[in-house]
């Protein structure tokens, strides 16, 4: 979800400064009026998001401040993790080990049903399903269940 978020989804805002990884797992979002926010941290979670092309991406936010993205069953692209406070409101950033680390940034909007919304710099909305976390040593066996349908 998260390459899928951080490639195919949640990647989309530079900035030089990088965040403590222990203060990235947790951070807590701004307080929200309603009461389907988004998580108050996203550590040991997992999210999925399905591309135009049709490839489905499960993103597996680690406590220890890494992420692993799964493209179609297949692992797909690592890096680090960073939940923060935005200038106007909460971000979740994501820097690949690949391409040349630029970091990208998604403001997760509200749960419903399960499912989130989140936004990038440039206003690219994705959806993102709430999916079962395996931590890394579990993720194989989930694999096959992560392949298109």
């Amino acid at each position: 979800m998260l390459a899928t978020l951080a490639s195919a989804g949640l990647a989309g805002c530079n900035d030089a400064g990088s965040a403590d990884p222990e203060a990235a797992v947790t951070g807590e979002p701004s307080p929200t009026p309603e009461a389907d926010s988004a998580p108050q941290t996203f550590a040991d979670t997992a999210w999925r998001s399905t591309a135009e092309d049709g490839a489905r991406y499960t993103t597996y936010l680690d406590a220890d401040g890494t992420y692993r993205d799964i493209r179609n069953g297949d692992p797909w692209q690592t890096g680090s993790w960073a939940y923060r406070d935005g200038e106007d409101k909460p971000q979740l950033c994501f820097t690949p080990d690949a391409e040349n680390g630029v970091e990208r940034c998604w403001e997760p909007g509200r749960m419903s049903d399960g499912a989130m919304r989140a936004k990038n710099q440039t206003g690219r909305e994705i959806e993102l399903e709430r999916v079962d976390y395996f931590p890394p040593a579990a993720e194989q066996l989930e694999e096959t269940d992560d392949a298109p349908a």
